[in-house]
């Protein structure tokens, strides 16, 4: 539908000219017989610039491009994925969580992080956790050119492999924000792009339970969730209220039937429906 090298911000910037010009037309009172065509052109021009910035934020939006957020399936599966790590006391924190309960999940980790703490990036991986790119510096790729963005994803593939072995197949763009281009940079990486279908912004801190009840709430076969063991490249933010509820959301999750799974799985869950 799309070329691999347009840029939502250059759409946008077409359509604003578009919008600016058709009123002024209205305004000087030209195509406005029989209608007033020019603000009819106007309210598209706007209708249009909607559906491209919603295309590009929205978790579950394939307009761009093909995205996983959430999988039909009858089984009773669930993935648990962190962003923003590793970062250090939360991630391992949550990995001693995660390793007493049996339960394997997915780490989307920023470069610059895991250049600081190898030693978390091993952990994960030998614990049989799942790991995917999520930039080296945990910046909105929509406002990169195409050079900064194939920088932000090749740098942090470079340290992961530096460190175990291996790049990811997976990524998840910052705030899953995405358009044409960083969707063809992503599938030039071999990249499947990940988003997720339950959110309880518990990055903002807003308690314990209020992150349990969120995701309790939205949870579904297939669902996979979004929580945070980081903060960006910052590394400021308190993750304890994240760690508790983890612990909660597993507990609550087992006793109704789910098994956690890695993203790898839960896709594989989809063809196995």
């Amino acid at each position: 539908m799309f070329e691999g090298n347009v840029r939502l911000i250059s759409m946008l910037g077409v359509l604003t000219v578009i919008v600016i010009a058709s009123l002024m037309l209205d305004y000087f009172h030209i195509l406005r017989r029989p209608v007033r065509i020019s603000m009819g052109i106007a309210l598209l021009a706007m209708g249009a610039g909607a559906v491209l910035t919603l295309g590009a934020v929205l978790p579950d939006n394939h307009f761009y491009g093909q995205v996983c957020a959430q999988v039909q399936t009858k089984h009773k599966v669930v993935a648990l994925t962190f962003d923003d790590g590793p970062y250090s006391p939360y991630t391992e924190q949550i990995l001693d969580i995660l390793q007493e309960r049996n339960v394997p999940a997915t780490f989307f980790l920023v470069g610059s992080n895991a250049a600081k703490h190898p030693q978390l990036v091993k952990r994960i991986v030998d614990e049989g956790h799942q790991i995917g790119n999520h930039t080296y510096t945990h910046v909105d790729l929509l406002k990169l050119d195409r050079a900064q963005a194939i920088e932000e994803i090749d740098r942090t593939n470079a340290v992961l492999k530096s460190e175990v072995g291996f790049v990811p197949h997976v990524a998840r763009p910052p705030h899953g924000f995405r358009d044409p281009a960083i969707m063809d940079v992503m599938a030039s990486r071999g990249l499947s792009v990940v988003e997720w279908s339950v959110m309880s912004k518990d990055w903002t801190n807003p308690g314990e339970e209020a992150i349990v009840e969120r995701t309790i709430n939205k949870v579904k076969n297939g669902s996979i969730v979004l929580l945070h063991d980081g903060d960006g490249i910052a590394a400021k933010a308190d993750r304890s209220q994240t760690v508790a509820a983890t612990r909660k959301i597993i507990e609550k999750l087992q006793a109704q039937g789910y098994r956690f799974v890695t993203v790898d799985e839960i896709l594989k869950s989809r063809e196995a429906k």
